[in-house]
């Protein structure tokens, strides 16, 4: 009887001092010594970044990232919101800088950067009747890869008169989808 108390006491100062040891390695290990910082998680993301102790902003997770891009053609400005890639999270501006080239950022918070570019052509509201291959095919600007062709038709270009042969070789620029459709009426009759 005399052993089963002794043992049970010395359970209840051993447990005790075991625990502690335990988050004392735990959190030890855990610790990174070299920023002083704990390592979190990102939230829904699949990867870990460091925090550091700077006062140096970075893009955090989540951050959202507006381009803006202004067309010389039409003078008209297209902007788009978009939340930003998980491969420039913890990237400072200068760093951002040099990932988008030929952008200007206009604006760098840790929760949101705005970039600008001016670009040659016209935005993304236009059509541009033109030819392709030798018949009349019809363009819209995809920002960030240029002109795609919208519409193929079987209008041969030499079969026109000559006003719109010259006119479809520099490109007809039209606002709606409705004159669109009026212009290529017009020349096919």
């Amino acid at each position: 009887m005399f052993i089963r108390k002794n043992n049970k006491k010395l359970m209840y100062i051993i447990l005790p001092v075991l625990l502690v040891v335990g988050f004392s390695i735990g959190y030890i290990v855990n610790y990174d010594r070299k920023g002083k910082t704990m390592q979190k998680p990102l939230t829904g993301k699949e990867r870990v970044v460091e925090t550091t102790p700077s006062n140096e902003k970075v893009i955090e997770p989540g951050a959202k990232v507006t381009y803006q891009r202004l067309y010389k053609s039409c003078n008209e400005k297209y902007t788009k919101e978009d939340d930003i890639d998980t491969e420039y999270v913890g990237l400072n501006k200068e760093e951002l800088k040099r990932a988008y080239k030929g952008w200007t950022i206009k604006y760098f918070a840790p929760k949101h950067i705005r970039l600008y570019k001016e670009e040659d052509g016209y935005c993304p509201r236009h059509f541009i009747i033109g030819e392709k291959d030798g018949y009349v095919d019809v363009y819209k600007n995809v920002p960030g890869k240029g002109l795609k062709s919208v519409q193929s038709t079987d209008i041969l270009v030499k079969s026109l008169r000559h006003e719109y042969q010259e006119n479809i070789k520099d490109g007809i620029v039209v606002d709606t989808e409705e004159k669109m459709y009026q212009i290529l009426t017009d020349i096919s009759s």
